[in-house]
């Protein structure tokens, strides 16, 4: 568990939610506390939750291929995937959500099986609800099962009937995680997007040598253009809006707010400045998205195994043979090995970008559709990071890690297929 994880948790129990820590996956977390203290079942359950995708997929497949059904199964295993499964967080409610849904949707078609179909909107909203940024990756998978459900019903139409059936459905899913998140927030708003404002602010005003914030950002007494200056990063907007960022007593220069005026003009301020000198912007938001994916330097935090020991003393792993195990597993795969494709998003953009391409290619025939799906679906995913992240850490990118792996083990078999007809 980190910060995140804990305050998710917290707002469970105090059955007080707000909008910035995925309020349905704090409320979920809070009834299942009441049964075990803890994080125990909620970890438990986005656990099986992966493992039961991965086991939809092998009884879809194993009978045409056992290596592709088996691949399916042994890449959750892979480090940059399991270490990010180990952990109780709203990426990992997204990525697994995400996968059980696709995992479903492909299970229904394969099968036949109309109750996979029926169950998959679960899992699609509770990954929708788990994060602010989870749009463009539900997106493509919602219209992809406007075009399932015409397959399996049998429904005779054109592409765009089932494309328009898809489109309603993503709607209804928008509709759906907004009642339901400001039912349990009461309407109130954290205004996490603020923390994108200031770090944009921050990184033009450094570029220009002059502070572009606003009156109620200058005028506070915690303010300081040289401390901004001197801790601006392109890792993470952390050590300049959260206190003892990145030492224990320091004061934040950057102080997040909870007025609605103060955000509308710090909006303005952050949309008037990147009018003004949109060049400025870019050098700001191109270094952070680069060290997002991995371009610039190896990513932040592949692993959380140097956080769990401060996580609260109930919720740490201590010396059992579960925890030994992990860290022995994650040491493994220490540098040099963080800096390979496993943890490098600006892999995942090639990978997504060819096999989309080969897909459009075969007109989404055999399977490549879902590989087309998932592809889409990760790609609109990291790009939509580019002006969003607040952060670069390597957990923002799980559900484009396990959509690659998934596609990549698709369009591997489906080539070794097409070249083995083509040799008959």
């Amino acid at each position: 568990m980190t910060a995140d994880s804990i305050g998710n948790l917290s707002q469970g129990r105090q059955d007080s939610f707000s909008d910035i820590n995925a309020p349905l996956m704090s409320y979920f977390w809070g009834r299942l506390d009441s049964v075990v203290p803890g994080p125990a079942l909620i970890f438990v359950i986005h656990l099986a939750i992966f493992w039961a995708a991965c086991a939809l997929l092998w009884r879809s497949t194993s009978s045409r291929s056992f290596w592709l059904g088996i691949a399916l199964v042994v890449f959750g295993l892979a480090p940059h995937i399991l270490a990010q499964t180990v952990v109780v967080w709203k990426d990992v409610a997204l990525g697994v959500s995400l996968f059980m849904a696709v995992a479903l949707l492909y299970f229904a078609r394969t099968s036949r099986n109309k109750i996979a179909l029926m169950i998959s909107p679960l899992f699609l909203f509770y990954g929708f609800a788990a994060r602010l940024n989870a749009l463009p990756a539900v997106l493509p998978i919602a219209i992809w099962t406007g075009f399932v459900t015409f397959e399996l019903f049998e429904i005779k139409g054109k592409r765009a009937a089932a494309l328009l059936v898809g489109a309603g459905y993503f709607v209804l899913l928008c509709i759906s995680v907004y009642v339901v998140n400001f039912r349990l927030t009461d309407g109130r708003t954290d205004h996490p997007f603020q923390q994108v404002y200031l770090y944009d602010l921050a990184g033009m005003s450094v570029e220009r040598n002059e502070p572009m914030f606003p009156n109620h950002v200058l005028n506070k007494p915690s303010f300081s253009f040289e401390t901004v200056k001197s801790r601006y990063n392109e890792r993470s907007v952390s050590d300049l809006i959260f206190p003892n960022v990145p030492n224990a007593g320091d004061v934040p220069p950057l102080r997040l707010t909870n007025m609605a005026d103060e955000v509308d003009q710090l909006r303005t301020a952050w949309l008037s400045t990147i009018a003004s000198d949109p060049i400025a912007y870019l050098k700001h938001r191109t270094p952070v998205f680069a060290q997002l994916i991995g371009v610039s330097r190896s990513v932040t935090a592949p692993y959380v195994a140097n956080g769990f020991g401060d996580n609260p003393p109930e919720f740490r792993g201590g010396e059992n043979f579960g925890y030994a195990a992990l860290m022995r597993y994650f040491g493994a795969f220490g540098r040099p090995l963080t800096q390979t494709l496993f943890f490098r998003g600006a892999v995942w953009i090639v990978l997504f970008t060819a096999l989309s391409y080969m897909a459009i290619k075969r007109r989404f025939t055999a399977d490549w559709d879902l590989v087309f799906v998932l592809s889409l679906s990760g790609l609109l995913f990291i790009f939509a990071y580019f002006p969003t992240t607040p952060s670069t850490e390597f957990r923002y990118l799980f559900w484009p890690a396990i959509a690659s792996a998934v596609a990549m083990i698709f369009g591997v078999y489906l080539l070794r297929t097409e070249r083995a007809e083509r040799t008959v």
